[in-house]
């Protein structure tokens, strides 16, 4: 099963939603417009708890994602982050230095190279305080990657095993 956490100003009907929702695969994506940090971590952990999941998050949601992995790695296949707003302070994300890929999970993350919206530098300081097991691919795109959708669909079929 795929679980999408949408980005601050996403929705369930998203570009990045509905393409995974066209890969044959079960996926939920929970709505979680105009909600805090800390509800959307909870909302989350509650749809996650069953296990054998690929959590992917884009923007604000790919916070989200990193988090509940952080927190809950044995429940999760893997972690697929689209342009993932790390460094965002607000609770329960303080110290965005913390924050990092547990070891063993599968994690990659997808960012713009002219992303105005999020630094890629915070997407290269996670990678790098994480070790080994994360990839980083940095692409020629901007925040929304609608131009890397199709990077997007290959690695979440790649890590949900279906190539």
């Amino acid at each position: 099963m795929i679980v999408f956490a949408h980005g601050l100003e996403g929705s369930p009907q998203g570009t990045k939603a509905q393409l995974l929702g066209t890969l044959g695969l079960s996926v939920l994506v929970p709505d979680m417009r105009a909600m805090p940090l800390r509800a959307r971590c909870d909302l989350l952990e509650e749809h996650t708890r069953s296990g054998g999941v690929l959590l992917v998050g884009s923007s604000y949601g790919g916070l989200v994602a990193a988090l509940l992995a952080q927190a809950h790695p044995e429940r999760f296949l893997g972690l697929v982050l689209c342009a993932p707003a790390l460094g965002w302070r607000e609770p329960p994300n303080l110290d965005p230095s913390a924050l990092t890929a547990p070891p063993g999970l599968p994690v990659t993350i997808i960012h713009g190279l002219q992303d105005e919206v999020v630094p890629i530098a915070q997407s290269r300081a996670y990678r790098d305080r994480s070790g080994v097991g994360v990839r980083l691919l940095e692409v020629q795109d901007d925040h929304p990657l609608r131009g890397s959708l199709p990077l997007l669909r290959q690695v979440v079929l790649e890590l949900a095993g279906e190539r």
